[in-house]
């Protein structure tokens, strides 16, 4: 009895880690895309250079929890994986995943070109915008024009997600039997240096598929993430995550060849002590999500890149002196204003139109307080 009592508190405290995490993520998956031609029309030296790569360095840990959260749950129930168990999850995505997709990638579109047509552009619109193949690759992402990325760059997210739950069946075989050297291989495919041949649709995938089988071997072998990341010295993983951020910050300020190679050793590294960390937070504060905030966070992930540009970029681009202060100033409003923007955008439409809002993210309402961001969960 008492080892079931401390399973179901762990499991638990797990629920309520991923829940309160998942607001914080998000803000660090806006400040990833902070780095607008206005920021970096204000370039830094000294100090302030130091401290803005330290934080483009912590906002990576974010993709790679989100694909583990993913994976995880994908995963963790039923107990035992099958075709029959399958199914289900698939089309409970298509609503989750496919229909957010699709609707905001067009939405976008439709939105940029209605604002160039306001000011008096619609010259500017491509005449073969309209053709079939290219409707369709606002979605995808093919074209030379998306550098493998759907219209809503950052939903490139949600694409390759999908994909990795396409692919389940094939992961669970290759996982099942307890092959860590399986990740391992995933781990050398997300390191390798990016082929000069390849196809740029194909770069971001590699963390997906990686990011999300560590999550899928967790939940296939019915582990605990808390459980397994506090077997782990935090003197090591803090120690070996802080060693790693140093190394990235030093080559991004002497211009280094090995950016990017730190940045995902970082990225992996990252991972243990932020569940560590976090775990250890809730379960002494008992943190819950605040739910004004959470609520709008699939909103949040969707337009802030949209909101930062014409709240900000556009209006501000060459009308800012280049000062530390207004470089930080311009940093924190990329942050803030998407933040501020979606929490009111968020509470307007689900008072208006409860029901397509809840369509339009996913499923995601306040009423379900399960919900969390792109249908982990």
């Amino acid at each position: 009895m008492e080892i079931k009592t401390t399973y179901i508190e762990q499991d638990s405290l797990l629920s309520r880690t991923v829940e309160w995490l998942r607001y914080p993520l998000m803000l660090l998956i806006v400040l990833i895309h902070t780095d607008t031609p206005l920021l970096t029309s204000m370039p830094q030296e000294g100090l302030s250079a130091i401290f803005y790569y330290i934080t483009r360095t912590i906002v990576r840990v974010a993709v790679p929890m989100f694909f583990i959260i993913s994976g995880y749950f994908f995963f963790r129930k039923p107990d035992i994986f099958s075709m029959e168990a399958y199914w289900p999850k698939i089309k409970k995505r298509l609503l989750t995943l496919l229909v957010p997709y699709i609707f905001w990638n067009y939405f976008v579109w439709a939105f940029q070109m209605a604002v160039l047509v306001w000011q008096g552009h619609a010259d500017w619109i491509a005449r073969d915008t309209f053709t079939l193949p290219n409707i369709v690759d606002v979605a995808v992402g093919w074209g030379e024009g998306y550098q493998g990325m759907p219209k809503a760059f950052q939903l490139w997210f949600l694409r390759d997600l999908m994909i990795v739950c396409l692919l389940s069946p094939l992961l669970y075989l290759l996982l099942k039997n307890r092959r860590p050297y399986v990740l391992l291989l995933f781990a050398a495919f997300y390191l390798m240096p990016w082929p000069d041949n390849w196809h740029l649709i194909f770069m971001r995938f590699p963390s997906a598929l990686l990011f999300f089988s560590v999550g899928a071997y967790w939940g296939i072998h019915n582990k605990n993430i808390v459980s397994i990341v506090r077997t782990i010295p935090v003197w090591l993983s803090v120690g070996l995550t802080i060693l790693l951020l140093v190394i990235h910050v030093w080559q991004c300020v002497t211009g280094g060849s090995y950016i990017i190679l730190f940045e995902k050793l970082f990225s992996i590294a990252a991972v243990i002590p932020t569940w560590q960390i976090a775990s250890k937070i809730v379960e002494r504060q008992r943190l819950k999500p605040v739910e004004w905030l959470s609520n709008s966070n699939f909103l949040l992930f969707v337009l802030h890149p949209t909101i930062i540009h014409y709240l900000l970029v556009y209006p501000f681009l060459g009308n800012v002196s280049n000062t530390p202060l207004h470089f930080w100033i311009v940093y924190v409003a990329e942050l803030i204003v998407p933040v501020l923007v979606c929490v009111i955008l968020y509470a307007i439409m689900s008072r208006i139109f409860p029901r397509i809002t809840a369509l339009l993210t996913g499923g995601r309402s306040g009423k379900n307080k399960n919900a969390t961001f792109a249908g982990l969960l």
